[in-house]
């Protein structure tokens, strides 16, 4: 989740002026009744709170908390600097996160919220904040007070449910949209963000509901039609299928297929979990649903090129002729989209196609195959990273997609050979934030993006 932009402090703005000229006439008529003492009093919490203003105005925020507070201890009532004094600490913590220092923008947005409870903006940030410093606990008790602050605000809902997808707690994500689609019913993008959440947790019936439901609210969206149509193919073969568990997997495949194949393709994705989590240095907190389809079947419900061997959409997919193809055959395919499901719950979905494509294949070939896969070159018609994400998402077919994925691979393995597997993990973890690439790869690998670009697309072998 993205920090939004700091606040304005009240009298930042030529609005935000005119207000703060009002309110102060009428503190300074009212002032006529006081004491000569407390009308001096008054007096000089406004011009603290003036100086704060200009210290704001400088950047100078640590400064402008100790005057507008100064303000706020002479004068109690003087509500605009109290204002502006959760202004300035939300301001502080917002560049606070932006350096990485979560413990400090947390306590600056925690005494923000305490001055002004009722300002979504700071508890937003503090959410935020929370997220990126992967606090599951203060996530949810924070986002509790505020669905309890705005129970019937579909957006504020979705935005919450966003929180708890990034920590990890699709469950508290659906229940929040669940419970705010009950008190407001007419919100399509609530609707259908809820259909998708319960579709990658498996709930094929309650997902379908809330698309139809999203679909009459909003029948123009050709999006939720095609994933109506998707679920009622879906839906057909998964009523057949059956479930087996480990560790961390859940496993559906075909009623026909023995519970020793079941088992032993289990402990190939425990392999993969084993190996991809050392490597990347995470381990999913929750289970990861994989579904196992006939090659056929697959095929029917997923509109994909027929060179796929694979998909992850939340849960990992893959496609099998039948359980004469012992699973130890599939490894490459389990490593290739169990990257995939871990890519996406480090980074919140936010990793380029390049790196995640390529990482994938890493694991898949062996990523102690890394000094070899190190030696191959980009395809020379790859003008830029930007450009390979381009080509991805062009629809591809055979010829193109087999060169764009050996050059996914070329530029992931020379990144990995050069900055090692520790930093790329702490690269991909930094992306939860929501932060330009460039600048990540600055602040994590010291590397300025153009002369990454150069060492990952090099044709030097």
């Amino acid at each position: 989740m993205k920090i939004p932009a700091a606040n304005a402090c009240v009298g930042a703005s030529p609005v935000k002026k005119a207000y703060l000229k009002a309110f102060a006439a009428t503190v300074l008529l009212s002032s006529l009744f006081l004491s000569p003492v407390q009308a001096g009093h008054e007096e000089e919490s406004w011009v603290l709170n003036r100086q704060g203003m200009y210290k704001v105005a400088q950047g100078d925020h640590e400064a402008a908390i100790k005057d507008f507070e100064q303000a706020c201890r002479i004068n109690p009532f003087n509500d605009t600097a109290l204002a502006n004094l959760a202004c300035a600490r939300n301001n502080l913590g917002v560049t606070l996160a932006g350096q990485k220092n979560f413990n400090e923008a947390v306590r600056q947005f925690e005494a923000a919220k305490a001055q002004k409870p009722e300002d979504i903006s700071i508890r937003l940030n503090l959410l935020s904040t929370l997220v990126s410093s992967k606090n599951a606990a203060a996530v949810e008790r924070e986002a509790r007070e505020l669905m309890n602050l705005r129970p019937k605000d579909p957006e504020l809902a979705m935005k919450v449910a966003a929180a708890f997808q990034k920590t990890e707690n699709p469950g508290a994500a659906i229940a929040v949209l669940q419970e705010t689609s009950e008190r407001v019913q007419d919100s399509a993008n609530l609707h259908a963000m809820l259909g998708r959440l319960l579709y990658r947790n498996g709930d094929l019936a309650e997902s379908e509901f809330h698309l139809r439901r999203s679909s009459e609210i909003n029948p123009n969206d050709p999006d939720n039609l095609r994933f109506l149509e998707k679920i009622e193919r879906e839906a057909l073969i998964e009523k057949d299928l059956q479930t087996f568990t480990s560790i961390h997997f859940s496993l559906s495949c075909p009623g026909s297929y023995p519970a020793d194949w079941a088992e032993d393709m289990l402990e190939q994705l425990e392999e993969a979990c084993s190996e991809v989590g050392e490597q990347l240095n995470f381990f999913p907190s929750q289970r990861s649903q994989v579904l196992i389809m006939q090659t056929d079947d697959f095929r029917r419900v997923h509109d994909l090129p027929d060179w796929a061997g694979g998909l992850y959409d939340g849960r990992i997919r893959l496609p099998v002729p039948g359980s004469t193809m012992r699973p130890e055959a599939l490894r490459g395919a389990v490593m290739h989209e169990y990257t995939h499901h871990v890519i996406y719950l480090l980074s919140s979905g936010n990793c380029p196609i390049w790196l995640n494509e390529g990482l994938a294949q890493l694991f898949e070939a062996g990523y102690d195959r890394l000094p070899v896969l190190s030696e191959l070159v980009a395809d020379t018609s790859i003008s830029s990273l930007a450009n390979l994400d381009t080509q991805f998402k062009s629809n591809p077919d055979r010829q193109q997609a087999v060169a764009l994925y050996r050059s996914a691979l070329a530029a992931t393995a020379k990144l990995v050979s050069e900055y090692g597997w520790r930093r790329v993990a702490e690269l991909i973890a930094n992306m939860a934030t929501g932060d330009s690439f460039a600048r990540i790869s600055l602040e994590v690998l010291a590397i300025d993006y153009h002369e990454l670009e150069t060492l990952c697309l090099s044709q030097q072998n």
